[in-house]
């Protein structure tokens, strides 16, 4: 899922950067033309928004993962754990009988 993310983000972040480009360009050659210049300006404050949201995915995506792997370690030394006191259980019953 994170490669997705990143992809995803990086097309928002082209999508930005050509709206801004063509935006500049409007404003430059044609600032008259403010029935496409305020929509491209709206729509590039929309686009910066999925940009930040997709950045706080990607950091609650990583926070989730690094929880899950230190909870995935911790299982599987309870585990050894476990074992090994069950071990030394049946050697105390063992000897007592």
């Amino acid at each position: 899922m994170s490669l997705e993310l990143i992809k995803r983000k990086s097309g928002m972040n082209t999508l930005y950067w050509r709206l801004k480009y063509s935006l500049d360009e409007i404003q430059e050659k044609h600032p008259e033309r403010l029935d496409i210049i305020c929509p491209m300006e709206e729509s590039m404050k929309e686009v910066a928004a999925v940009v930040e949201y997709l950045t706080h995915c990607e950091k609650v995506y990583q926070a989730t993962e690094r929880r899950s792997h230190k909870l995935e370690l911790e299982n599987l030394q309870l585990k050894q754990e476990n074992r090994s006191l069950s071990e030394h259980l049946k050697t105390l019953i063992s000897g007592e009988i």
